[in-house]
């Protein structure tokens, strides 16, 4: 079985239980998440390994801070493709970032909803 894409009891405890605060953090991530996907598949596209790291990076950040283990490990993946410059990997590794995003937003939209 897969691991949750968040742990929702550390996000809240981060965030101490305030809904409002959440919501606008998920919000965020959401808005900016966007952006960093269309980057990365840029990226990926173009073989351009030093925007691969970069963005992955940021989004690894991201994702790490709304307590999603599994999404941030995906990032790291793509970061560390960057890094060697081992571009042949990258299209598998950014289809598994994209599914954990998809299991990570599917959640919080379930958390912003309560």
């Amino acid at each position: 079985m897969a691991d949750p894409p968040v742990d929702k009891q550390a996000l809240r405890d981060l965030v101490d239980n305030d809904s409002a605060f959440l919501t606008r953090l998920i919000e965020t991530f959401l808005d900016d998440c966007k952006t960093y996907l269309a980057a990365l598949r840029s990226a990926v596209e173009e073989e351009d390994a030093a925007t691969l790291q970069k963005e992955a990076h940021g989004l690894k950040g991201a994702v790490a801070n709304l307590k999603a283990e599994p999404a941030r490990e995906a990032a790291r993946r793509l970061e560390e493709i960057g890094r060697s410059g081992a571009m042949e990997e990258a299209d598998r590794a950014l289809d598994r970032l994209e599914t954990e995003i998809e299991r990570l937003r599917s959640v919080l939209a379930e958390m912003t909803e309560k």
